[in-house]
């Protein structure tokens, strides 16, 4: 009898092994990073609390700057999380993903939020004035859509479906939320829906 229940234990932990090993995601791959690149963040990331980072990039707390080197310490759709340090400083943090919410898999939302762009050359073509808004997470009327990515990051699908949309949705808080509205590429207004 306890030779049949070890053998069950070990079938039931190489299953969960392997599940794992499925459910893991591999940044250098869904990056095609090269052996001499490096990652950086491609958006301001918001968090109140480095352990626990809301996939919606709720805009309160500290930010992690754009451009930010970052190394992966590990991403697993297992339990929807998306870990890395930044080595200037080791510190560590944990992104909880929401397929959900953010209505695209994991691997997509690496690459949304991940590049190995070096971040002089894919902020070259932003005005001075401009990126300092963007450093400070700030929008203002007549940014165009990509420098509003570049500060908040890509609205959540869950109340953002479409980019081409006039209308992106952001929250500011749990429940809260501003609307940004363009009129063409550019920035027309924002409004505090809260207010």
């Amino acid at each position: 009898m306890n030779r049949l229940l070890i053998f069950a234990a070990a079938i039931v932990a190489a299953f969960a092994m392997t599940g794992c090993a499925e459910d893991s995601v591999v940044f250098s791959e869904v990056l095609q990073q090269k052996l001499d690149q490096k990652i950086y963040t491609r958006y301001n990331i918001w968090y109140t609390d480095p352990g626990d980072i809301s996939c919606l990039n709720i805009q309160r707390g500290h930010i992690i700057p754009i451009g930010t080197e970052i190394e992966p310490v590990g991403a697993s759709e297992w339990n929807n999380r998306i870990e890395f340090k930044t080595p200037a400083d080791g510190r560590e943090y944990v992104i909880k993903f929401s397929p959900g919410y953010r209505l695209t898999a994991m691997r997509n939302y690496i690459l949304d939020t991940f590049t190995t762009t070096p971040p002089d050359e894919y902020l070259k073509n932003v005005s001075d004035s401009t990126l300092a808004l963007i450093r400070q997470g700030k929008v203002t009327s007549g940014m165009n859509r990509r420098e509003v990515m570049l500060a908040y990051g890509p609205p959540p699908a869950i109340r953002t479906p479409n980019l081409r949309n006039e209308s992106w949705i952001y929250w500011i808080g749990d429940a809260k939320t501003i609307r940004v509205l363009f009129r063409g590429d550019n920035v027309n207004t924002i409004i505090n829906i809260n207010d």
